[in-house]
């Protein structure tokens, strides 16, 4: 199983800081930080014929918890920077359901 170290966040501006959407990145996930990192510019390039800005930044993660439902949220900072956040969703807790019946209770899950 591959582990992921690293997400890729792309983002493209039409003008300045409003108008400003996700782009694909290269690879949903990077072995390392370093990999990240060195596709980083070169896809910064690419993308810089579509948007008029281009913010990108390598994020780092826990390779554990890679396989956990994440949320990402990004923003632009008021120095010109692109935030991104990785947080990872808390487990759902397990659905029990009891039911009543003239015999022993049944539990199911």
């Amino acid at each position: 199983m591959e582990h992921i170290a690293a997400i890729m966040m792309l983002v493209g501006c039409a003008q300045g800081n409003i108008e400003c959407k996700e782009l694909p990145a290269p690879a949903v996930g990077f072995e390392t930080a370093e990999e990240c990192q060195e596709l980083l510019q070169p896809s910064i390039n690419d993308a810089r014929g579509k948007y008029k800005i281009v913010y990108g930044k390598c994020a780092e993660i826990d390779p554990a918890l890679y396989i956990e439902d994440a949320t990402i949220t990004w923003d632009i900072t008021s120095s010109d920077e692109l935030d991104v956040q990785v947080t990872f969703d808390d487990p759902a807790l397990p659905v029990v359901v009891a039911q009543k019946s003239d015999r022993k209770a049944v539990l199911s899950n």
